[in-house]
């Protein structure tokens, strides 16, 4: 499942980030690394961006962006 697919309010612990260094090193830099707990709040009214809650901060996400995160719930 990845990061996109998660439903308000549902949250999931993130696998893998399919991309390449630098977006990965982006992503982690806003908290999202592997085995980190990442909680999806809500999507805007169109799908994109997504906001999700990870170690303490909220951060919006484009669904393709998101798309790249492998998570398990």
């Amino acid at each position: 499942m990845f990061l996109s697919e998660l439903k308000d309010a549902q949250s999931g612990v993130i696998s893998s980030i399919n991309a390449d260094a630098a977006f990965t090193r982006r992503l982690g830099e806003m908290g999202f690394t592997a085995g980190e707990r990442v909680e999806c709040i809500c999507r805007s009214a169109f799908g994109s961006p997504i906001l999700y809650f990870a170690k303490g901060s909220a951060v919006a996400l484009r669904k393709r962006d998101a798309s790249r995160v492998a998570v398990t719930i």
